[in-house]
């Protein structure tokens, strides 16, 4: 019985072992296949055709060590052995890797306090993410990386495709051409083999974290950033106590959002990339149709959405401080100026049908529809021409597999987030997210080779396992990997686009490999080396500020905005960052470097070095980058008789620059001046249509005086040119022979000594006498327009001649009788603490005047006092120091880390103008102004001096300067308690202000934000009081503005004309623009937007006074209407872009005059300027009898209350009472809700 049982044991186990051999190690041992991983032999298509009936829980693993080299084990099972491993770490993993940041997690969880889930590893303040998820990743993966590119596809003549069929075949996974995601699938056995799979895993999820998943968004959003910061308590970035500022976002003034960032951001420029986009040199980027129309998917916690209350969480902490943009879209233009405008964040409106430019100078979105999407935000013509190629309906049509045989993703990337699918019978694809972003990984990283470098992922990645994942190797080929995704090569220095979150790559990479995995000696065993303070670390810290860098410095005023800021056109980030490093790092020719940053110093070198940097880049925002042009522009007119010399191309204020030569011991540098020499400025894009439409002087020229034997002058109020009459500029000049020296450049480089040195150290002087040149073909002397003309080459160029100056002028500084030297005063600015502004002040004087104390007794002593900037510069300096890069501006004392005793600098934060909504205004305390509509501000003694200077050049006011009501209820202002003062008002969303009698608002010093500003349906009844503008003082230091702000402005805040505002103003209201002792004065009431309107039944409208130009007494633009009954105004009206002004009464047009008497016969006798289709209609009325007919038509305007006031002695008018204005007022508001409700 006993031997029975054993034959019988026997048998069985030698079934087992058959078993085995036949039915289960073929699973596990295969014969070695190519090296391509995803090109296994005929045995791997068997074992995938059996694992489609396997589930994923039907584990076979590895069983010992001993296994051959030349085998390697079924793709399936890699991935089920490394998921395997994943999932022992799962929790760690989605509690770091799949969470998003509280302001955009789209998660809700009960009872979060105290849940681990809300509070990952890396302590920030986070949700798990909605979007992507721990088990969305591996059911994608799985089929990335075992099936490859070509799997579950479809193709014409084998598998044709069919609607019922919503999965494709395997036929093709052994395909040569096929890749897959890498899982070491070519020698898994081999002793780092798993490793290597989730080294090659943790790279990828370490930037798919930051790219997208950190924001919970499959689409890219409007405003992103380079980095997350901390604020100065190391407050968690969005946390429930530190929202979300405007300012950390990708912003102008940290608050105008261009809606053309759809078309690129952060310089980039989406479907217009220049980059080799070819597969078997077959061109497979995304053909461009410009009327393509399409929307992002909507982020429901950061995309604006009408109707939407305020981004708050749940506990009732403040997310974002302001509203954020909606979401992207693309689209073609449906008239003429149908431009996408901005968002303004603050008073969330659209600002619409102007030109408004992007960082790379996009004003509309047709055919921007290559936005970021997926995991790792994968944008671009080029890289959704690639998904096309190999996933896509080009794939299919050209007899190739195609997973997705009826999309064309070049035509509906939108697709790839789940919107617009309705074209494909609603059918959503969940999975392209994740698919997409493999792909990407698969084409751009995993088969990188740079043969010039030496550098391919894949050896790469076997070489930091090998040498066992030292922490220096981990972050070089992290940092490697992060720019050959983001920028498509290796190493720091090869291109100079902006690396979004390098940093937080690195973290979450180490953080994966080393606390998580385990692997390698892990980092907290590895002694961190200390901070090696380079130019490398210098320009990764630039970086890092470039949100800040490029919405505050890198920004100019707009014509046609009130002169709004937007990204300067004519001086970028990246040519800046290229120009940098050429100057800082290689340097400019003879051994001159632009000062950066000294290694030898430490900390205290990297300050001194962006304190070096901040000087240079305010004086570069006050001469160039402000007026986003180039080269030097007319400035300089006769005050009385508006005409500008055409001589003033030789100089302006008092300076000639073909004189300005070298002093004797540099003679031979000077540049001569040539006689025979012709040569115009360059227009910028900037300052012509759709930008620009006021009119302006011409360019500067110079023409030999055998062509142009006088030079006249330009007139302002003609715009008429008249080279008739000889007419000398300032020095005495009445010709424009060899005058080819005016300024160029960032800081607007002038004279022929300038230009001498900087040819005979970079240009072709320098080549001629073979001696080192940056620009060996180019001849500054002859032909300076060089510098400005050749838009695509002098990007750079124009930032390098004004760094050239700056080392040449500034940092070479040396006055021998006083042994003041620049950079050693540099040093003791930076380690007193950073408190004496007659530093910046002596180096402003150094680069304007060639000495450091006034008055100069150098060589090249200009008087050019009237236009030295002085004020601007000083406050752009301490701004950019204090603001942007957060430099302590203290006593140094007080500051520990450092040699220097500086603190190390950190992301700053800019105050930003933004308060809670309140049922009335929030009483003020200070006294009751004058009653008086003069033209002398109303401006109270300044007894403290504010603490926080403002931000640079048009940057937002601060957080106290502005109060938001936005509740849809009536506030009225009717006396001291209720009044503003040093206070902006922003009245929103069907909101009304009422000013009354005693009731004033005043606007704070020195801002270019109205006193009031009204917006979407919003309303202003004015029966008394008075609005005054900002007031200019220019020796104001916390005040940077020269210009007046204007009183009051009635804007059209979205798209329809149901969303214009809307003002009507009586006897006793005064609304003053503010003045500028040295600029240009406020406009007094500003109509904006189709839909927009003001009614003028009375009061006083008084523009403000300025040295430079006076502020309109009413200016309306952009379709906007303005009624007038009667008033009085003082300054001129100008009427613009379609819209029309129409004057109630007995009046004529003579020129630019509009003469005549309103009903209540106050007479009228203004100026009114229109451009680009703006209006002026004469209207007659029935109560008024006209001696002549100079009105144009009779009036079909509805007289409603109130009705015409009858005729008074002695010029008094009827004041209307309370209840007739509340009367009135309900009227218009039942007209505006009838027409409303007709329209819905």
């Amino acid at each position: 019985m006993m031997m029975l049982f054993n034959r019988h044991l026997l048998l069985i186990v030698a079934a087992i072992e058959i078993i085995i051999t036949f039915a289960i190690l073929p699973l596990f041992i295969l014969p070695l296949a190519s090296s391509t991983p995803a090109a296994d032999n005929t045995a791997r298509a068997s074992q995938q055709q059996s694992s489609d009936k396997e589930g994923v829980n039907d584990r076979h693993h590895q069983s010992g060590g001993g296994r051959r080299r030349n085998q390697v084990i079924a793709p399936l099972n890699i991935f089920l052995l490394v998921k395997d491993h994943f999932d022992l770490h799962r929790p760690e993993i989605e509690n770091f890797v799949f969470q998003s940041l509280l302001p955009f997690s789209t998660t809700k969880i009960e009872n979060a306090e105290g849940d681990t889930a809300a509070n990952n590893n890396n302590n920030r303040n986070t949700l798990p993410s909605r979007v992507y998820t721990y088990d969305d990743f591996f059911i994608n993966l799985q089929t990335m990386a075992v099936d490859g590119i070509l799997g579950k596809s479809f193709h014409k003549e084998t598998n044709p495709y069919k609607p019922s069929n919503k999965v494709g075949k395997n036929d093709y996974i052994n395909d040569t051409s096929n890749k897959a995601f890498y899982l070491s699938q070519d020698d898994f056995s081999s002793e780092y083999g798993k490793t290597l799979a989730i080294v090659n895993i943790c790279a990828f999820l370490a930037n798919a974290m930051v790219e997208a998943i950190q924001f919970d968004a499959c689409d890219e959003w409007n405003g992103m950033i380079t980095g997350l910061p901390l604020d100065n308590n190391n407050q968690v970035w969005g946390g429930v106590d530190n929202p979300i500022q405007m300012s950390d976002l990708s912003a102008v003034n940290g608050r105008y959002f261009p809606l053309s960032n759809a078309c690129g951001q952060n310089g980039r420029s989406y479907q217009d990339e220049d980059v080799d986009c070819t597969i078997n040199d077959i061109d497979v980027s995304c053909d461009v149709d410009r009327l393509l129309d399409m929307r992002a998917s909507i982020h429901p916690k950061y995309n604006y959405q009408p109707g939407k209350e305020t981004s708050l969480s749940d506990d009732g902490g403040a997310l974002f401080r302001n509203q954020p943009p909606p979401e992207f879209a693309c689209g073609a233009k449906d008239y003429e100026g149908d431009y996408a405008g901005y968002w303004d964040s603050y008073t969330s409106e659209f600002v619409q049908d102007v030109a408004y430019p992007s960082t790379t100078g996009r004003i509309d979105v047709e055919g921007c529809c290559f936005w970021g999407r997926g995991a790792l935000q994968s944008k671009g013509t080029c890289a959704l021409g690639k998904f096309n190629y190999y996933f896509g309906k080009r794939a299919y049509d050209e007899n190739r597999p195609s997973r997705y045989p009826n999309v064309d993703f070049c035509r509906l990337p939108s697709v790839l987030c789940n919107t617009n699918v309705a074209q494909y019978g609603g059918v959503v694809y969940q999975e392209l997210k994740w698919i997409i972003a493999f792909h990407q990984w698969i084409e751009d990283v995993q088969s990188y080779s740079n043969d010039e470098t030496k550098w391919k992922y894949l050896p790469q990645l076997k070489i930091l396992v090998e040498r066992g994942l030292v922490k220096s190797d981990v972050r070089l080929f992290i940092d490697n990997v992060s720019s050959v995704l983001t920028r498509g090569c290796d190493e720091y220095l090869c291109s100079t686009h902006t690396i979004n979150f390098l940093q937080q790559r690195r973290d979450n990479f180490e953080t994966l490999v080393y606390d998580i995995f385990k692997l390698g000696a892990t980092g907290q065993s590895q002694l961190e080396s200390p901070t090696v303070y380079d130019y490398e670390y210098a320009e990764k810290w630039l970086h890092l500020k470039r949100p800040k860098i490029e919405g505050n410095i890198l920004t100019s005023k707009h014509h046609e905005l009130g002169r709004v800021q937007y990204y300067s056109q004519a001086f970028r980030f990246s040519p800046f960052i290229s120009a940098i490093r050429t100057a800082a790092k290689y340097g400019l020719g003879d051994g001159r470097y632009f000062f950066l940053i000294d290694p030898e110093k430490g900390l205290s070198g990297f300050n001194a070095g962006l304190v070096n940097l901040a000087g240079f880049l305010a004086n570069a925002m006050a001469e160039a980058i402000d007026h986003d042009t180039c080269e030097e522009f007319q400035w300089e007119k006769d005050m009385a008789t508006g005409r500008y010399a055409v001589s003033n191309s030789c100089g302006q204020n008092g300076r000639n620059y073909g004189t300005e030569t070298c002093p004797p011991w540099q003679s031979f540098i000077s540049c001569p001046v040539a006689a025979d020499a012709k040569m115009q400025a360059s227009i910028p894009a900037t300052s012509e249509p759709p930008f620009r439409f006021e009119t302006k002087p011409p360019p500067f020229e110079c023409i030999p005086r055998t062509v142009l034997p006088s030079a006249g002058f330009w007139e302002e109020s003609t715009n008429k040119l008249n080279n008739k009459t000889s007419y000398p500029n300032s020095y005495g000049r009445t010709d424009i022979e060899g005058c080819c020296y005016w300024g160029r450049g960032v800081l607007h480089t002038r004279g022929s000594c300038n230009f001498g040195k900087l040819n005979f150290h970079v240009g072709s002087q320098a080549a001629a006498e073979n001696r080192p040149s940056l620009y060996p073909d180019l001849n500054f002397c002859s032909d300076p327009g060089l510098i400005c003309t050749d838009e695509e080459r002098t990007m750079d160029i124009r930032w390098i001649v004004g760094m050239f100056e700056w080392v040449d002028r500034v940092q070479d500084y040396y006055d021998s009788t006083l042994d003041w030297h620049y950079m050693r005063e540099l040093y003791k600015y930076v380690d007193g603490g950073m408190l004496d502004d007659s530093f910046i002040e002596k180096v402003n004087l150094i680069l304007a005047r060639g000495c450091h104390l006034y008055p100069c007794s150098s060589y090249s002593a200009v008087e050019s006092e009237r236009f030295l900037y002085s004020m601007e510069k000083k406050t752009n300096f301490r701004n950019i120091l204090k603001l942007l890069f957060e430099l302590p501006v203290t006593d140094a004392s007080q500051n520990t880390p450092g040699s220097g005793g500086v603190a190390q600098p950190s992301e700053p934060f800019l105050n930003l103008p933004t308060k809670p909504p309140t049922g009335r205004p929030i009483p003020s305390l200070t006294p009751y102004p004058v009653k008086s509509v003069s033209n002398a501000p109303t401006i109270l003694a300044v007894t403290v001096q504010p603490t926080t200077p403002r931000v640079p050049t048009g940057s937002p006011i601060e957080i106290s300067d502005i109060t938001q009501w936005n509740d849809g209820e009536t506030h009225v202002i009717s006396d001291k308690e209720t009044s503003f003062l040093d206070e902006s008002i922003v009245v929103t969303t069907n909101t009304t202000l009422v000013l009354e009698e005693g009731g004033y608002i005043e606007a704070p010093l020195n801002t270019n934000w109205p006193a009031v500003r009204l917006s979407i349906g919003s309303s202003f009844v004015g029966t008394g009081g008075a609005i005054n503008g900002s007031y200019a003082d220019p020796s104001f230091l916390e005040g940077e503005y020269a210009n007046g702000g204007d009183g009051l402005h009635i804007n059209n805040g979205q798209s329809s004309n149901a969303s214009g505002s809307k003002g009507s103003f009586y006897d006793g209201v005064a609304i003053l623009g503010g003045d500028a002792p040295a600029g240009v004065g406020g406009n007094a009431l500003y109509v904006n937007g189709f839909g927009s309107e003001a009614k003028i039944f009375g009061g006083s409208f008084i523009g403000g006074k300025g040295t430079k130009d006076d502020g309109y007494s009413i200016l309306v633009q952009n379709s906007a209407k303005a009624h007038v009954y009667s008033g009085s105004f003082v300054g001129e009206i100008k009427v613009d872009r379609n819209a029309e002004i129409i004057f109630y009464g007995c009046f004529k047009l003579d020129g630019l005059q509009v003469l005549g008497t309103f009903v209540d016969e106050t007479n009228l006798d203004v100026t009114i300027r229109t451009s680009y289709g703006g209006r002026i209609t004469l209207t007659a009325v029935s109560e008024q009898e006209c001696e002549s007919a100079p009105s144009m038509s009779p009036t079909t305007f509805p007289t409603v209350s109130p009705q015409p006031t009858p005729k008074c002695n002695n010029g008094e008018r009827k004041r209307l009472s309370f209840v007739e204005i509340s009367l009135f007022s309900m009227l218009l508001l039942s007209c505006s809700e009838l027409s409303l409700s007709l329209r819905w």
